[in-house]
């Protein structure tokens, strides 16, 4: 799939994803096309970190990740949706992106854009945890809330490693979880203890299981690292 056919995909994807009165948080999952170019890809997506993406109106920040599976995801955060939107427009029409771009498999791309209401505090983190779902249809909302903010407060900050724990919504309700931890170590460690805790047990439960997107467990890339 070429940079043109990319640039689409994105377009579709985000075109109706939030409103305009919350800061953003875009979050993109893929595959390259091949896991022999692994280190050249890390490269060039620093330098579309460094070149491009930090250089837009109201960017906060931008985090890559590789997990298990050679699955790359990339965590974005703007102060606004209109920031977030020139930066995609600038981005297609830039010709030093689209070696970058070339060679990503297009058909493994995922990426929707979130309402947030925190501010990014974890630019140490080194491991981050990604999670979406949709609640049940019956579901309080306002008991829900409740709930996803005491998983934070009753188990995931108490934690050793942890940093953050970002949560938001996008237009279609569905409800994305991104914690931040500063190592794997330490996420591994808290992985069955949360599974097996009383207020998690209660958070699930108010997920509509068919929805629910383990979107993965990343260990954040570094350009001279090799996977």
């Amino acid at each position: 799939m070429n940079i043109k056919l990319i640039a689409f995909a994105i377009i579709g994807l985000l075109v109706s994803s939030c409103s305009n009165t919350k800061s953003v948080l875009e979050v993109t999952t893929f595959k390259t096309k091949s896991l022999n170019n692994i280190s050249v890809f890390n490269k060039l997506d620093a330098e579309v970190e460094t070149n491009f993406t930090a250089k837009q109106p109201g960017f906060i920040k931008r985090q890559s990740g590789i997990n298990e599976n050679g699955e790359y995801v990339v965590l974005v955060y703007w102060e606004s949706l209109e920031n977030a939107k020139a930066s995609m427009e600038k981005f297609m029409a830039d010709p030093s992106v689209a070696k970058y771009a070339s060679m990503i498999d297009g058909v493994s791309m995922k990426m929707s854009r979130y309402h947030i209401e925190d501010d990014f505090n974890a630019a140490h983190s080194n491991f981050v945890e990604v999670m979406s779902f949709k609640t049940k249809a019956d579901i309080d909302m306002k008991a829900f809330n409740k709930t996803n903010k005491n998983v934070e407060n009753v188990f995931t900050s108490k934690q050793d490693g942890f940093l953050q724990r970002v949560t938001g919504v996008n237009e279609n309700g569905e409800q994305i979880v991104v914690v931040y931890w500063d190592n794997k170590s330490h996420s591994d460690a808290a992985l069955q203890p949360f599974m097996n805790n009383k207020i998690s047990k209660e958070f699930m439960g108010m997920m509509d299981q068919s929805s629910i997107w383990m979107g993965g467990r990343y260990q954040k890339i570094k350009p001279e690292l090799e996977y």
